[in-house]
Formats: C-alpha cells, structure tokens, sequence
C-alpha cells in the first residue's frame, strides 16, 4: 500500500514538474524544441518560426537603443521568448488577461512576444521595442513597491514605451477624428490609471500618452526626459513635486500646452515622428 502511494506521488510529481516546464516555467526549461536561441550580451531569446542570419547583431543593437535612449543601463540579464503565429500564449501565462500581443515579466525578468504581435502589420520588433523598454525601467525601481507604484502613472510609463516603439496604433490624424468621435478629454496626467482604463480605449489612451512624450521631447528637450526617467523609476511617489523640478511648469499647465500642440495641422508632422518612424522601420526590417 505505501509503495503504490509512494508511486503515485512519483508520478503526480512528474506530471506537474513536466506541465510547469512545458507552460508557466518554459523559459527556465533546458530543452526547448522547435526554439532557435539567439544570445546577446544582456539577453537571450527563443523564437520559434524564423531564420535570420542578422538577427543577432540586431538584437544586441537594439539594446544599446534602449539603453541611449533611456539613459539607463540593463541591470540584469533577461529572456525574451518569441512565440509562434499560432500559439496559445495561455499555456505559458494561464493567468494572462489581454490580447496576447506581448507582457513583461518584471520580476522574473522574462518578456513574452505572443500570437497577435507575430501576426501584427507592425512587426514584432515593435513590441519588443515596447517591453524591453518597461523591463530597464523596472530594472531601475529597486522594489516590487516601487514598481507597482510606476504601474499607476500610464502616461509615463506607456508613453515612453509606446514612443520608443515607434508609431503603429494610429496616426495623428486618425487618433485626433477618432478621439473626437468618442468624445473623450484630455484629462489630468495625474488621474490616469491603467487599471481604471476601458479596455475598448487602451489603444487611444496609449497613443494619446505616446504623442504627449513627443511634444515633451520636441518642446523641452530629450535629456530633460531622460533626467525625469532617471529619477522617477528611482522614487516614483515623487512624481508630483518631481515634474516641475525638471520641466519648470506643472504637469498640468504642460498639458495644456499639448492641447494646442494636438490641434495644429495634421499635416504639419513633428520631426520626432519622422524620426521615430525611421528607427522602427529600420529596426523592424530583419523580423520582416
């Protein structure tokens, strides 16, 4: 009797050790078939469905970008797993509410490229761009508390990514007819939270963070960004009195500003756009 439940325990033991490997723990898993792995200094990435030869030198490349960009430097080494077109990003994340497009595993240092962004007209690298871009900045938070902290003001943390990114959900056009159309406002920065969000709006709400970090770029400059980055990942809860500090004016009396800046011609584009663009293009073209 004791042997028989000696073996079952053996084998639930197994089955779940082989379930968490193959799902929730796949990127701690050594054997990972149908993966190519792709090594760079501070990343790995498995990618399954492709074959670059200059995805190497890409991705690392890429890292440097962000690292310029944000004026911080990678803490901690990572994993970026790749899914396929056709994959369920639910047996890796079975807890995972959203689109399956990509998420950051902050904590564990794990980014996800799922599904919907391998089938995205934008290609992955956007996505990759967004995430690694919340992982440095977590990197940067020194606690879990801190981290959560950040989670609470989208319009920093989403913008930076969605403008490191590089456009893709809508153009200023589109997103200034369809803002109107739904009748939406250009509330205080202060009272925005993700959590809060109408999940119908997130893609507005997200281009209207990422054209707001343009026009802080454009009209103030982009080291006072990266000044502002530096120290609010360092104590987020500082962002009230941190903002002025940096920018001389409020974050409030700067959105005002933005608002004027929005309702000038769409035809006029902003050279941080153009600029943008052109380095999402070019580092989109090896996943092409």
């Amino acid at each position: 009797m004791r042997r028989r439940t000696v073996i079952v325990i053996l084998i639930a033991l197994i089955t779940i050790t082989l379930y968490l490997f193959w799902g929730p723990l796949f990127p701690w898993n050594p054997i990972k078939t149908g993966f190519r792995k792709i090594e760079s200094q501070r990343a790995t990435m498995y990618i399954t469905e492709y074959d670059n030869e200059n995805d190497v030198l890409w991705l690392e490349e890429l890292l440097k970008e962000e690292e310029e960009f944000h004026a911080l430097k990678f803490k901690q080494d990572f994993k970026i797993i790749v899914l396929g077109k056709d994959s369920n990003m639910k047996r890796f994340l079975p807890w995972l509410q959203g689109t399956g497009y990509s998420v950051k595993l902050g904590s564990l240092n794990v980014i996800y490229i799922g599904p919907n962004a391998r089938k995205s007209p934008y290609g992955i690298g956007v996505y990759l761009k967004h995430e690694i871009s919340h992982l440095l900045m977590h990197q940067h938070t020194f606690s879990h508390e801190k981290n959560m902290e950040i989670l609470k003001q989208a319009w920093l943390a989403e913008g930076v990514a969605t403008y490191f990114g590089g456009p893709h959900y809508f153009t200023k056009k589109e997103f200034v007819d369809l803002w109107n159309s739904r009748g939406l406002q250009f509330n205080s920065l202060y009272m925005e939270n993700p959590h809060d969000m109408d999940s119908s709006i997130i893609r507005l709400k997200y281009t209207y963070y990422r054209f707001f970090i343009e026009y802080l770029v454009e009209t103030y400059g982009m080291e006072r960004l990266q000044v502002y980055i530096k120290s609010y990942v360092c104590n987020p809860k500082s962002y009230n009195d941190l903002f002025p500090k940096v920018y001389d004016n409020d974050l409030d009396e700067v959105l005002q500003g933005f608002k004027a800046y929005m309702e000038t011609p769409v035809n006029q584009i902003t050279r941080g756009y153009i600029q943008m663009k052109s380095i999402m293009m070019a580092a989109v073209a090896p996943w092409a």
